[in-house]
């Protein structure tokens, strides 16, 4: 993933455990988010606990039991082999939420009403962070999906949702096939095997746009670069009856005439 802004304010927990008036609750708190401020200034790298036990002031076992409630709460990962914590999922979410990204919706926007005006369906806007997906913003059409609303905000693994799999397609197979590899665990509660992954990611490539259709629902999704490092798409989403894979290339053909608005490759 990529490093996130660096936050303006710092944090000196051993200040803060002798200066400050005992709150209970707040100081756990102010504590814990001292772990995370240290965790996001040494993200590309990644930090070792003995290090942000020496960074933070805080006695060891102390650290271990906070950071193992950040890691629950995806605001941190900790790295099996090397043991260094890095970023988790949602603080980079977060962070995709409000560093910048009000500027790239403001900038698919005008795109995204279109699309669903003359579509009449729902349009996503998604962005890839590292081995996720996060859905930041949706236009909806006349025949609008409530329950789609939902989706906005949400953080998934790539390759769970059109968007992510035609994301995924843009990687080469060995890289997808790592990435099956070191989320085996999570694709099989959502009972997909590396086999499935890689035909959709096949299907993706051979048609130019990714489509699904399962549970009643169907969509159809196109990704471009954002810049050198970062990678959107656009995914539109109707019930089955009203996206066949038959109507797909109409779709995916109607998003690539807008491409050059969203700054892609036409």
């Amino acid at each position: 993933m990529s490093a996130l802004k660096q936050p303006t304010y710092q944090v000196n927990v051993q200040k803060m455990q002798t200066s400050m008036s005992p709150r209970p609750g707040a100081q756990s708190i102010e504590r814990a988010m001292g772990l995370v401020n240290l965790v996001a200034r040494h993200h590309d790298q990644g930090i070792s606990l003995q290090a942000l036990v020496q960074a933070s002031g805080l006695d060891r076992t102390t650290a271990w039991r906070m950071l193992g409630s950040l890691q629950h709460a995806g605001l941190v990962e900790r790295e099996e082999g090397s043991g260094l914590y890095t970023l988790g999922v949602q603080a980079t979410a977060w962070g995709a939420a409000s560093l910048g990204q009000s500027a790239l919706i403001r900038q698919c926007q005008p795109v995204m009403k279109t699309l669903a005006r003359l579509s009449g369906d729902n349009v996503f806007l998604v962005l890839r962070l590292g081995d996720y997906s996060h859905c930041l913003h949706l236009e909806q059409g006349a025949h609008a999906v409530p329950s789609f609303r939902q989706t906005v905000g949400e953080t998934r693994l790539l390759g769970l949702g059109v968007a992510s799999i035609a994301m995924l397609a843009a990687l080469d197979d060995s890289t997808v096939q790592q990435h099956h590899a070191l989320h085996r665990q999570a694709y099989e509660l959502e009972g997909v095997t590396r086999a499935q992954l890689l035909r959709w990611v096949q299907s993706t490539r051979q048609r130019g746009f990714a489509y699904r259709n399962t549970a009643g629902i169907a969509a159809v999704g196109l990704h471009w670069p954002l810049g050198q490092a970062a990678i959107a798409a656009l995914s539109i989403g109707a019930s089955r009856v009203r996206l066949p894979l038959g109507r797909a290339p109409e779709l995916a053909a109607l998003m690539r005439d807008l491409w050059p608005v969203l700054g892609g490759v036409a």
